[in-house]
């Protein structure tokens, strides 16, 4: 085997400035899709693609053993019901609504990073099933 100096070059690929951030050890469920990593462009990729998955136009992503979970629905070309879920056995929730897939893509993100500044700013409607 030869090592990197050995090895003909020059590279004609790039490696990005910086590596991606992937979440791993979680639970994505994109439709009848089922994920267990995610970076944000694969986050925003299946947000845009939410229509158009079998098993309906929702996104549920939730870290695998710990209860609670963030969700989106998508009902149109740009109006986003976005859920969080503290996983509290008394049924309550906090939805809103956002026109902007860009933006939950990042307040997603920022769920998945326990960055609650974005979030907290949010004008949350308290719900219960």
């Amino acid at each position: 085997m030869k090592t990197d100096s050995e090895a003909a070059g020059p590279w004609t690929d790039v490696l990005p400035a910086e590596a991606p951030v992937a979440h791993g050890n979680l639970e994505v469920n994109v439709g009848a899709r089922q994920f267990t990593t995610l970076t944000r462009d694969h986050l925003r990729y299946w947000l845009s693609k939410l229509p158009y998955v079998s098993g309906g136009p929702f996104m549920t992503v939730s870290r695998a053993g710990q209860v609670g979970f963030i969700q989106t629905y998508r009902n149109d070309a740009t109006d986003y019901l976005l859920e969080m879920h503290p996983g509290a056995e008394d049924g309550q929730y906090l939805q809103t609504t956002v026109d902007d897939l860009d933006r939950v893509a990042q307040l997603i993100w920022d769920w998945l990073e326990d960055d609650r500044v974005r979030l907290n700013e949010i004008d949350w409607e308290h719900c219960s099933f």
